[in-house]
């Protein structure tokens, strides 16, 4: 049955793991895998030669001294997703002359793995490197089906990713594509860019970085679609399920409205790149019909650069039927990446075969969403809204930070995401060089564990460092209750690891003002 399917893929790489013909030792396997889990991306992944560090400041290898709270940004891989993914590629070493049976074998059981958790009964999985990449290709699916100019109107843009404000409008968001090389950032995505498409960002914040109200984001998004249709354009409408500081923007309901307007003519997107809403609601998403970007490097814990566009059955149908996919998608995406039903009809644009790194990084992510899924949406409720009090209680007592709340009403608003504003000495609002000293400064060994923070996010005057609990963490905590443990004595380990967090940043604070 795979010999089949073989036909609608490009020729597959040769396994580059055979070492004069014979099969590579589990320390160069390791050595291997490691490599790989940082390859199928962009510069943002790779690793210093010195420090092994990516831009993130994480690893692609287990580092279990260090301590993270950083999921809103990168994770360090975990110990048991190194192993998961190591166990992966020692099978696709191992498969001699089967192996791209073994290789297509292996993306769809990802993709099914994918779709099973997160996926309702005929809903496809599309793999992406990166979030910002599953933006790139829901705006190209859009495109694809509309019938007319379209409209893509995106919500937060400055509170989702760095490049999605390029991404969002065709455009190369960084200097290399994951398949295609160097390119100029900010230059066209062939095919993609142009052909009258528009864009209308909608914030979701005001400009002293408060919250806006829910209702006007709403009716700001219906306006912006309103005037669309009326143009005669078609609509990709996004919501955005967790921005970096835990906001949402457009709700479900307004989405569902706008799209029963004109279900002809719009598309929703569900940003949930995040993953902090549940997997139910994930599941809901896709039966009332909309596409959801997700990713497994943030709350589930896996490496930077592992996402996915999920389509509910109808648009799954209607896009491998009839959607034309830009040629310059080719650069973001491989061929395995795809289920069967769509490869053939996009083999001309899909040269790159498969991206070994991007099944790895995926592979050692599911050991997070896995573990979540095995915990009751009440019971993550109760142990995020314990992290929550233990963050903000612990960050209160000290002077160097402010829990970062709405100020209109002094109602913080999380999604298992404490956002922290970084003080100066003498209270006032720190500028962002010195809250991304601060994060930096908790990266480095000495005066405690490493510790990883979500970088820096400027809101109106202030900015802020984010303090986020971890899937693993959730599952650390349930593993711990199922043997009789009261959830104080379940929590203790992580409460000994807020509370060395902001020991350490007092320190650095400390050393700062001596210095």
């Amino acid at each position: 049955m795979l010999g089949s399917k073989l036909t609608a893929t490009p020729a597959l790489p040769k396994p580059g793991f055979l070492l004069n013909g014979r099969l590579a030792a589990r320390d160069n396997v390791r050595t291997l895998t490691a490599s790989m889990l940082a390859a199928g991306g962009d510069p943002r992944i790779w690793p210093a030669p010195i420090t092994g560090r990516n831009r993130y400041g994480t690893k692609i290898t287990p580092a279990p001294g260090e301590i993270s709270f950083a999921s809103t940004t990168a994770n360090n891989i975990s110990e048991a997703g190194f192993e998961a993914a190591l166990q992966a590629f020692s099978r696709l070493h191992s498969s001699g002359a089967d192996y791209h049976s073994s290789l297509c074998q292996w993306f769809e059981e990802i993709r099914a793995s994918i779709t099973g958790l997160l996926g309702i009964p005929g809903a496809a999985t599309i793999l992406t490197p990166s979030g910002t990449d599953a933006e790139v290709l829901a705006l190209a699916i859009a495109s694809g089906l509309a019938r007319r100019p379209l409209t893509n109107i995106i919500i937060g843009p400055e509170e989702t990713g760095s490049g999605i404000p390029l991404a969002g409008s065709g455009r190369h968001y960084s200097s290399h594509t994951p398949h295609g090389g160097p390119v100029t950032e900010g230059s066209a995505i062939e095919g993609l860019a142009g052909n009258g498409l528009e864009v209308a960002f909608i914030p979701i914040r005001d400009a002293g970085g408060l919250p806006r109200d829910s209702a006007d984001v709403d009716q700001d998004a219906a306006d912006a679609a309103g005037r669309a249709l009326r143009a005669d354009r078609d609509v990709l409408l996004h919501v955005l399920d967790t921005s970096k500081t835990g906001l949402m923007g457009v709700t479900r309901k307004a989405a569902r409205l706008i799209l029963a307007s004109a279900p002809e003519r719009v598309l929703v997107a569900v940003d949930a790149c995040q993953l902090r809403c549940s997997l139910a609601q994930i599941k809901r998403d896709l039966a009332d019909g909309f596409m959801v970007l997700a990713t497994g490097s943030k709350f589930a814990g896996g490496p930077p650069f592992c996402g996915a566009v999920l389509l509910p059955a109808r648009l799954a149908a209607l896009a491998a039927a009839k959607a034309r996919l830009p040629a310059g998608i080719g650069g973001y995406s491989a061929a395995l990446d795809w289920p069967v039903s769509f490869r053939s009809r996009f083999r001309k644009i899909l040269k790159a075969p498969a991206n070994i790194g991007l099944g790895l990084r995926w592979t050692a992510a599911l050991e997070g969403v896995t573990s979540i899924a095995a915990v009751s949406e009440d019971l993550q409720a109760r142990i995020v809204a314990r992290f929550v009090k233990e963050v903000s209680d612990s960050a209160q007592r000290l002077d160097c930070v402010r829990v970062y709340a709405n100020e209109a009403d002094g109602a913080p608003n999380y999604a298992s995401i404490v956002p922290l504003a970084v003080l100066n000495t003498n209270g006032t609002f720190a500028p962002a060089t010195y809250a991304r000293h601060i994060q930096r400064a908790l990266m480095e060994p000495g005066a405690g564990p490493v510790f990883h923070v979500g970088q820096p996010v400027t809101l109106g005057p202030r900015t802020v460092l984010r303090v986020a609990i971890l899937a693993c963490d959730i599952a650390a905590v349930t593993a711990r209750l199922t043997t009789g443990a009261s959830l104080d004595r379940a929590f203790e380990p992580l409460a000994a690891d807020i509370a060395r967090l902001f020991d350490k940043w007092t320190s650095i604070v400390r050393g700062k003002m001596e210095g």
